[in-house]
């Protein structure tokens, strides 16, 4: 990656403070901290069937820039496929 961006992964909401509109002030307090390391890009991955996640990233003016799949056979066969790509 280069020295501006910053995956985001692990965003976790305790269960007692979940469904109180935490997102913007966690939105705040994260760029706010990432910005003063020099991190302005950010990139995440969203699994499809985790709804929650992705109400969160919207709610954060997250963009979607592919739609994937992650296959999984065994320990031998992995692989991550394009189903498509959204215009930025």
């Amino acid at each position: 990656m280069k020295e501006d961006e910053a995956y985001l992964c692990s965003a976790d909401t305790l269960k007692a403070y979940r469904g109180r509109n935490l997102a913007p002030l966690l939105r705040y307090e994260l760029y706010r901290y990432l910005n003063r390391m020099g991190r302005t890009n950010f990139y995440s991955i969203t699994e499809y069937f985790n709804i929650p996640a992705q109400k969160f990233k919207k709610k954060l003016g997250a963009r979607p820039l592919r739609l994937n799949v992650h296959i999984r056979l065994g320990s031998k066969y992995e692989r991550d496929i394009t189903l498509k790509r959204f215009r930025v």
